[in-house]
């Protein structure tokens, strides 16, 4: 059992409380539990009564494990989307003040996914906050690459997709569809004032399919919820067998977080 002083806020936390993620070892480790006292304090402390919400957030009652588990594809598809718009804005830039506008957003853009990485790394999941303002950044990256671009005709609107899908696989649904609407709005006032009554059938396609999207993405998060339930669930069943029948045999560890 490792030693290391550690803070729970500061690492990723099994259910049952017992073990922490170590981003450095990249294996879990039991959680050192302290001597308990020789005689309980006669009146309870209401600060250690109250059970730890885990992340911050402002939304009320977000099922924030979640989102802990779902900040590795934000993540990902965030770099994809760079890592291509880079590309895309070195290939045919239009003139030099475009071209500014673009490296200027995607550079700010890879410095606050960076920074989301290495939190990642080290096993300290980011609060909600600064994911939910991550997510609208991209949305605004997009939206304002998509503006330079003369609107409907620029190619650069895939990267909703990406967006859409980091945010749905991540999100619950409240805020899956806050984000869509978002999307599907602002892009489709930026088509209707860019494009001939004859695009309106594309214009309704590319928005049917943002929203496609992010539905196949939420029902396939929430699947993946469910599974992870179960697989808690069985967990704790097998520790507390493991309890009451006390043996030679090593403790069970959870499964270590995909990478």
């Amino acid at each position: 059992m490792s030693t290391t002083r550690w803070n729970p806020a500061h690492h990723l936390v099994s259910p049952d409380g017992k073990w922490y993620w170590d981003g450095v070892a990249q294996e879990w480790k039991a959680v050192a539990t302290p001597a308990a006292p020789a005689k309980a304090a006669s009146t309870p402390n209401p600060a250690a009564a109250q059970p730890s919400r885990g992340l911050s957030s402002f939304t009320g009652k977000i099922r924030s494990d979640d989102l802990a588990y779902g900040q590795t594809v934000l993540v990902w598809a965030r770099w994809i989307l760079i890592g291509t718009g880079l590309l895309l804005s070195f290939w045919g830039p239009k003139d030099l003040l475009t071209l500014q506008v673009q490296l200027a957003a995607i550079i700010a853009l890879a410095f606050g996914n960076f920074y989301l990485h290495v939190q990642l790394l080290r096993g300290h999941p980011a609060l909600d906050n600064v994911v939910y303002a991550a997510s609208l950044a991209d949305i605004c990256v997009v939206t304002a690459l998509v503006l330079v671009q003369t609107g409907y005709p620029s190619p650069v609107f895939i990267f909703y997709f990406a967006a859409i899908v980091g945010i749905s696989v991540a999100f619950p649904t409240q805020m899956t569809a806050g984000y869509t609407l978002l999307v599907v709005g602002v892009y489709g006032i930026i088509c209707l004032a860019t494009a001939s009554v004859d695009d309106h059938p594309a214009i309704f396609t590319r928005l049917l399919t943002i929203a496609a999207v992010a539905v196949c993405g939420n029902l396939f998060a929430r699947h993946e919820a469910q599974r992870r339930a179960d697989a808690i669930r069985i967990h704790g069943e097998l520790l507390d067998e493991v309890e009451q029948h006390p043996s030679t045999e090593p403790r069970t560890q959870p499964a270590a977080p995909a990478s």
